[in-house]
């Protein structure tokens, strides 16, 4: 970032500030989001020797055959807007391919995409069967590939927050080699050792929270393991939610409350997405959105409550007609029946 970029940034941020607590949702969003990049680059984390430095690698850009390049063995992206790869191909058609993809040159003389798949679809769509590329020619790693492709992308704040989780995630089922079940198990495990809310510490918990110290250190998504932990909330979350959040439209906090309603009934057959983007078309805080969510659920429990009273008042009623036709033992038999009923649920 340069002087001027970063004054400018800061002068956005004074704005956004000034406008207290009338300021909107969006715009509050907005602020989080440009203070978070101030903050990264007054105290930038230094990655660990892993990663790979900038100095030791040799680029070029090069015109390469789009049948040349392979996507990696894991994707970086859960899915492509059509659309926005025909928006981005028209830009492409206009003004040119304003920024190189990367790629990785293999040693069969393929190469392999580290960031950019958008812009080869983009670049597919307009007939073109060559496409610019920087080309690094290191002999990387799998774990060195997978922090450059993330590097890559996040620069750009091209990778959605359920993709950065995914990323970490992949990099945690690597590391530990487990899938990614028993990768979400570990990182819970590994935060209540960090907030010593485990009985019993051993020196595997002890390795194992270093070792994903030192993935979220290379990776610079996360800030903490805590963190992390929280936002592995998205695996579970409704793909509307994931949209709105996506589109910066609402804050995670949002999302994680939206989340919690996503399976519920709601009275006049209301539909919970019609519901989430009026609480969206609205900016309503998370108060109010949750006020409105609580004020919309079918009372499921208490309906269920009332059919159960109606038919015990039923059998009740039938319980009168057996006792005027028994006979005296039967009655004191029938009597204490009801009396071992009463004395159990009073």
């Amino acid at each position: 970032m340069t002087t001027e970029e970063f004054e400018n940034l800061e002068k956005e941020i004074a704005e956004l500030e000034a406008e207290g607590k009338k300021i909107s949702i969006s715009n509050k969003m907005r602020l989080k989001k440009l203070q978070k990049k101030r903050d990264k680059f007054n105290s930038p984390v230094e990655p660990s020797s892993v990663f790979v430095s900038e100095s030791n690698i040799k680029d070029s850009v090069r015109l390469i055959e789009i049948d040349k390049i392979q996507m990696p063995t894991f994707n970086d992206r859960t899915g492509i807007d059509n659309q926005k790869i025909q928006e981005l191909a028209e830009s492409i058609k206009e003004n040119g391919l304003l920024q190189p993809i990367v790629l990785q040159e293999n040693n069969d003389g393929s190469f392999t995409k580290i960031s950019g798949r958008r812009r080869i679809l983009a670049t597919k769509l307009n007939g073109e069967n060559r496409i610019e590329a920087i080309v690094r020619k290191d002999d990387l790693t799998k774990r060195q590939f997978n922090l450059l492709v993330l590097h890559e992308n996040t620069q750009r704040e091209d990778l959605s927050v359920y993709d950065k989780v995914r990323f970490i995630l992949n990099f945690i089922e690597q590391e530990f080699k487990i899938d990614q079940s028993n990768a979400v198990k570990t990182c819970h495990k590994i935060n209540n050792y960090k907030k010593g809310n485990l009985t019993q510490e051993t020196q595997q918990i002890k390795k194992e929270a270093e070792i994903l110290d030192e993935i979220l250190v290379d990776t610079k998504v996360f800030s903490s393991i805590a963190t992390f932990v929280r936002h592995l909330a998205v695996l579970d979350m409704d793909l509307k939610v994931l949209e709105y959040l996506d589109a910066n439209k609402i804050t995670f906090n949002m999302a994680v409350l939206f989340n919690q309603y996503k399976n519920k009934k709601f009275i006049e057959n209301r539909e919970f997405n019609t519901i989430i983007q009026e609480i969206v078309t609205k900016e309503m805080s998370i108060n109010e959105a949750k006020k409105y969510f609580q004020s919309l659920v079918y009372k499921e429990e208490k309906k269920n409550q009332s059919d159960a009273i109606k038919k015990v008042k039923t059998k009740i009623s039938k319980l009168n007609k057996i006792a005027l036709n028994l006979e005296i033992k039967q009655l004191q038999k029938f009597e204490k029946a009801l009396e071992n009923l009463i004395d159990t649920y009073q």
